[in-house]
Order: C-alpha cells, then sequence, then structure tokens
C-alpha cells in the first residue's frame, strides 16, 4: 500500500514539473536616440552569364550580384 502511494505521489509530481509554464523575455527598444535599424538575414543574389571568344574559342563565364548588398560578390569565372 506504501509502495503504491509513493508511486502515485512521484508520477504527480513528475506531471506538475512538467507542466511549468515558460516565461518569456519582453525587451524594449530604446529608440529616443535615433532609429532602429533592421538588417536582412538572407542574401539575395543573382547570376550573370557573358560568352566571350578567347583566341577564337567562345569562354562561358559567370559572375554573381548581390541584390540585399547591391554589390559584386565574385570576379567573372570561367564556367
Amino acid at each position: 500500500m506504501k509502495k503504491r502511494f509513493l508511486m502515485i505521489l512521484l508520477a504527480g509530481l513528475m506531471l506538475f514539473s512538467l507542466a511549468t509554464p515558460a516565461m518569456a523575455y519582453s525587451a524594449e527598444l530604446d529608440v529616443s536616440q535615433g532609429y532602429v535599424e533592421i538588417a536582412p538575414l538572407t542574401e539575395y543574389t543573382r547570376i550573370y552569364f557573358r560568352n566571350l571568344n578567347v583566341n577564337g574559342q567562345p569562354v562561358l563565364q559567370f559572375r554573381v550580384w548581390g541584390i540585399t548588398s547591391g554589390r559584386w560578390l565574385t570576379d567573372w569565372i570561367n564556367f
């Protein structure tokens, strides 16, 4: 009888320990000193291709443009 009561008590304690609510952290932004800059997390890119004739041979090249950053990410690379 004691063993059964102890097992039920332990099971109840385990059940209630799992049911505790999680507290969320709230942070306030201080915008009184200026603006808050929002930075994108993903770099969007576009690939440009070109054909060149080098010594009579066609050469396919590509270059990557960063749309998000607004600059070339690579030089011309032979494909």
